[in-house]
């Protein structure tokens, strides 16, 4: 009994060595860092839409290609009406790197321990859940009005690039995958520790028959697609 007592008494006082020597205690990385929410945070992105309309396959159809600059700032952080911590996103846009930065529409973000969300056009939708794990799974919209959708880890801490941008570890989140005679419906981010949103592709397109055999844009009856890819980031 006195050496049990004994070695009781080590543990405790080794343990209040090891708080007293300034050491941190050990910490899981649930992931916060692929969505910070630093203010003056900005990344900007090249980003490419194609709207369709082709109604008929007697005429050509419009299929509408448009380029142009997308930049977002954290701008300031405010309390919203949970009491938390949320942060005002301001975006801009312009159509040529020499163009004058226009703001053109102010989205909302907020991170919590349990996941990442993001309001946009006064739509909150959960982009991440905490902490990231594969085969991880959650409703997107779960915070809003919309018709669940169920978003998932698609691949972890894969080394990507953009441009003349590299980044050691991203994930992707998948937000749809649907394909079928009549849709073909993708949609994801890709996240990078330390920077956050990389790459967001979204397409909705509703189509012929034959599109299946031949994906072009004469199969396309209607739908949007788009693509932004990063290629600066940094603090302001």
């Amino acid at each position: 009994m006195k050496h049990l007592l004994y070695l009781a008494l080590c543990l405790i006082l080794f343990a209040g060595c090891s708080s007293d020597d300034g050491s941190e205690e050990f910490s899981p990385d649930l992931g916060y860092g692929y969505f910070p929410i630093e203010l003056g945070r900005y990344a900007v992105y090249r980003a490419d839409s194609i709207w369709h309309d082709n109604p008929s396959t007697e005429a050509a159809g419009v299929h509408d290609t448009s380029r142009y600059f997308i930049k977002e700032l954290i701008e300031s952080e405010f309390t919203d009406g949970s009491g938390e911590t949320a942060l005002r996103l301001e975006r801009f846009k312009r159509f040529a790197e020499d163009d004058p930065w226009e703001l053109v529409d102010v989205w909302f973000i907020k991170r919590t321990s349990m996941n990442a969300q993001k309001i946009e056009e006064n739509v909150r939708y959960v982009k991440m859940g905490f902490p990231i794990e594969s085969g991880s799974t959650w409703n997107g919209n779960a915070l809003n009005d919309n018709d669940p959708r169920v978003y998932s880890y698609d691949s972890l801490y894969v080394a990507r690039s953009f441009g003349e941008l590299t980044f050691p570890n991203t994930v992707k989140v998948l937000q749809l995958d649907n394909f079928n005679f009549v849709e073909d419906q993708l949609a994801f981010e890709i996240y990078a520790s330390d920077v956050g949103l990389v790459r967001r592709y979204y397409r909705d397109l509703t189509t012929r028959l034959d599109y299946t055999e031949n994906p072009v844009a004469e199969n396309i009856r209607s739908g949007i697609e788009f693509n932004w890819e990063i290629i600066e980031y940094g603090t302001e």
